[in-house]
């Protein structure tokens, strides 16, 4: 493509020639002479300068250059809508494969493909030009909406709802009980799970993400919200619109997050608890208290990070401060590599 057009999807200003010709959006170590290529990294702005690329992509602070280059005030997004052009989604070819079992009275759509092996159980209803992928288990009642794609092997259990545009990665499983149980005389009493799930138009679930149903009422991921690979999602937890949820991060029943809220990896939510509305929780950040929102929390347990930080600078002073305290006890340590004579039979 001419870089001019690349220049209106990426939504960036051009500098430079406009009838460049591009194929291929790379990184700078694979760049060649009709690569466009992206540097973030002002530090990078030589090597790219020197290299064989075609064109770059940069930041409006970015220097001058002397190759045609794009100025896009959001970086990240000019990239993702030029790797799109260049890498459209394949073209969905309608039909139902052989050996999948759809039940008599399930809904399917127009132009909805279903793979290998896969399941559609008694009245669940699939929208228009959604792509079961193969091994896929659709539960009874489930309600599937338009232009969904599950990768191989997702798991939606019954009474589950999906809206329009969702994506599902392999492995993930949405509706599964909650861990809920009632303990008595020293035996574990299953409590019935008797809810289910919804997830709202656009959301993103990663490859063994678990979404677990309701004990009653609903379990609910937003509108445009993201989640990553290895996320456990409890019962009756609510996430509002637009949130980001990061690799391994676990959130217990009954959690709400507000919109535009992020947790990143491998935080941990207890239960019962809110995270606000913009809030972050930063990575392995253990949360045991209501986070305001708007605020950036990390360490366990998790506190503001600013006064996480400072708490971090104080352990690291520990060692310096017991030498001190030693020595004013009059009970110095012994230089490294002696041993102690203190504490010997005589």
């Amino acid at each position: 493509m001419k870089l001019a057009h690349l220049a209106r999807l990426a939504r960036a200003d051009l500098v430079g020639e406009g009838d460049v010709e591009i194929v291929a959006v790379t990184d700078l170590e694979h760049a060649h002479p009709h690569a466009l290529v992206m540097v973030a990294d002002s530090r990078q702005v030589p090597a790219a300068e020197a290299s064989p690329a075609a064109a770059l992509l940069v930041s409006p602070s970015a220097p001058a250059m002397t190759k045609p280059t794009l100025r896009a005030a959001n970086l990240r997004a000019a990239f993702a809508r030029l790797l799109w052009a260049f890498a459209p989604p394949a073209q969905v070819e309608a039909g139902v494969h052989p050996t999948a079992v759809i039940a008599p009275d399930a809904e399917v759509g127009p132009g909805v493909q279903i793979g290998p092996h896969a399941i559609v159980d008694a009245g669940a209803a699939i929208g228009a030009r959604t792509v079961i992928g193969a091994g896929t288990a659709i539960g009874a009642r489930a309600r599937i909406g338009a232009d969904c794609l599950f990768h191989p092997r997702v798991t939606v259990y019954p009474g589950s709802i999906i809206g329009d545009r969702v994506i599902i990665h392999s492995g993930a499983v949405v509706g599964s009980d909650g861990f809920g149980y009632a303990t008595e005389d020293g035996v574990h009493l299953k409590i019935p799970h008797l809810g289910h799930v919804v997830i709202e138009d656009d959301v993103e679930i990663g490859a063994n993400t678990t979404v677990d149903r309701a004990t009653l009422g609903q379990t609910r991921i937003g509108r445009g919200t993201k989640v990553d690979n290895l996320v456990q999602v409890g019962h009756n937890v609510v996430i509002g619109e637009g949130a980001f949820i990061v690799a391994q991060a676990g959130i217990a029943g009954s959690v709400t997050i507000g919109p535009g809220a992020i947790l990143a990896g491998q935080a941990g939510i207890g239960d019962h608890l809110t995270i606000g509305a913009g809030a972050r929780v930063l990575a392995q950040g253990g949360v045991t208290k209501d986070v305001p929102a708007g605020v950036t929390v990390s360490g366990y347990p998790a506190r503001a990070h600013r006064e996480q930080l400072r708490l971090e600078a104080e352990i690291r002073r520990l060692p310096e401060l017991l030498a001190r305290i030693e020595a004013l006890e009059g009970h110095t340590a012994d230089p490294p590599g002696r041993r102690s004579s203190r504490g010997r039979r005589s």
